[in-house]
């Protein structure tokens, strides 16, 4: 059993990982979670170890969830992201299959639904929402016209029956906050605007595993509209330096640091083509982007709405957060 799984434990990719997750995914459900390596794979829908006491959901796609992590403390535990009511349910279930300790706090790292909608189901359940004061300033913002848009379309959401979106009970404010007993510290931090103003890692130093929310992710997910397109890869930077050995994102499955370094550079690149084409005068119905093939894992099935917001961006001034615009 342990040569099959360390064979399976290769860099981790959307390109890379397909052929071995249904191997994987068998070995998952029979709760064989095998040793400890820099990358590990998960499939949709299944649960790993990521280092002891540290697990990585990997979300089915086709329902819209988020990714999460589950960290195990002395007495309790930490649910990474809150997801969609849904997939709040779904990790519950996984949570007491994977430890008897009760959920003591649940981290939103940003204000989208897919990770902060979930926030009642939580706490209906006793546990503490966290998150850093820019995701509440977010929902603020934006709330409640995206929740009512949810609960119209979603039932899950719609099932909760709720006027707006349920905001984190506990934030904090400046860069960092911790969590720490005698068996894990776990740090919070805030690095800066990038995928919204409000996002928030979570950073293992022990283990060297840290969580991105969608700050970083691996795959075709990125939505930008909320970002500050420009700065984010170099918030990203504070990330890298962390040098971390497992990196899980909000969507996508696990990797290591090519997850946060691929993520820059779809960024970067997209920023550049994009503005060397509005020097050309082009507006974006006429821009042929072509990005590197090393973006590839990024670049999304309808790459234009990420040139308009990329344009606008630009061509106005401001991050395009900072712009009005439809999510």
């Amino acid at each position: 059993m342990d040569s099959l799984i360390s064979f399976l434990a290769r860099p981790n990719s959307v390109s890379t990982r397909r052929s071995a997750v249904s191997a994987c995914g068998t070995l998952c459900c029979l709760g064989f979670l095998g040793p400890f390596t820099d990358e590990v794979f998960a499939s949709p829908g299944s649960t790993v170890q990521i280092a002891r006491g540290v697990w990585f959901h990997e979300a089915e796609t086709g329902k819209g969830y988020c990714n999460n992590a589950v960290i195990e403390m002395g007495d309790y535990l930490i649910v990474v992201d809150a997801n969609y009511p849904g997939g709040a349910k779904e990790m519950i279930d996984v949570t007491k299959r994977l430890s008897p300790k009760p959920v003591k706090y649940v981290f939103d790292t940003h204000h989208h639904g897919d990770h902060s909608y979930g926030n009642a189901v939580w706490t209906a359940q006793g546990a503490t929402t966290l998150a850093y004061q820019g995701v509440v300033e977010e929902m603020n913002r934006y709330e409640p016209e995206r929740w009512l848009s949810s609960s119209a379309s979603r039932p899950d959401v719609g099932a909760l029956h709720l006027p707006d979106a349920q905001r984190p009970q506990k934030t904090f404010t400046g860069d960092m906050f911790v969590l720490k007993d005698d068996s894990r510290e776990v740090r919070f931090y805030f690095f800066g605007w990038g995928h919204t103003r409000g996002d928030g890692y979570v950073w293992l130093p022990k283990e060297r595993v840290l969580c991105t929310g969608d700050a970083a992710v691996n795959g075709p997910f990125n939505k930008i509209v909320d970002g500050d397109i420009k700065n984010w890869p170099e918030v990203l930077n504070r990330a890298v330096a962390l040098r971390p050995l497992h990196v899980l994102p909000g969507h996508g499955p696990a990797g290591g640091l090519e997850v946060l370094t691929g993520q820059q550079d779809f960024l970067r690149d997209l920023y550049s083509a994009v503005g060397k084409a509005i020097q050309q005068g082009q507006k974006p119905e006429q821009m042929n982007i072509q990005l590197p093939a090393k973006d590839s894992n990024w670049v999304p099935t309808w790459l234009i709405r990420d040139v308009v917001a990329t344009y606008e961006e630009i061509t106005q001034g401001k991050p395009h957060g900072a712009l009005p615009h439809v999510w």
